[in-house]
């Protein structure tokens, strides 16, 4: 997917934080992508901020200057939910420097193309699916099947580690 131009610089408010930005960043996204055919979803609720042809795009924004970032994708219910769905990630790398976020890096990723050596399912909910390395994140080898085996590999997993983590808070 073509990433325009214009968005290689974004004015931002004076004093605006990471949050707002993002949010700036995003919306200019969508509309680029609404502009072009794409459909902004019908509810706040949805895996994704805007629907362009087949894919369910969701838009993670970083700024790289910052030393802690590891993004909430997905929760993993919902993704075993949606397996069949092709759902990618818009990764956008921006610095701010003059009250201007500049696109560094942007990358198009569909989920199953992320290696798992970059994600880690943490705590919140069923499961939430976060990266870990947020850049020059490798690519899965193997197929989008593979993939989602792999997933359910990694919840059970996750859900065993919780299942002694609150047996233990139990038994205190």
């Amino acid at each position: 997917m073509e990433h325009p131009m214009y968005l290689d610089k974004v004015d931002i408010p004076t004093n605006a934080g990471q949050r707002a930005i993002a949010d700036i960043i995003e919306y200019q996204l969508v509309e680029d992508l609404v502009s072009k055919g794409g459909r902004k979803p019908s509810s706040v609720r949805t895996i994704e901020d805007v629907m362009y042809k087949d894919k369910y795009i969701d838009i993670k924004t970083r700024d790289i200057d910052r030393e802690f970032s590891m993004p909430n994708l997905i929760s993993v219910d919902r993704l075993m939910k949606n397996k069949d769905k092709h759902i990618e990630y818009k990764l956008v790398d921006y610095q701010v420097r003059d009250n201007i976020a500049h696109i560094v890096h942007m990358e198009d990723r569909p989920i199953w193309t992320i290696c798992w050596s970059a994600m880690k399912i943490q705590n919140l909910g069923l499961g939430q699916l976060q990266l870990v390395k947020t850049s020059d994140i490798p690519y899965y080898k193997g197929t989008k099947e593979e993939w989602f085996i792999e997933l359910r590999t990694q919840m059970n997993a996750f859900y065993k580690r919780q299942i002694i983590k609150f047996e233990k808070l139990i038994n205190e």
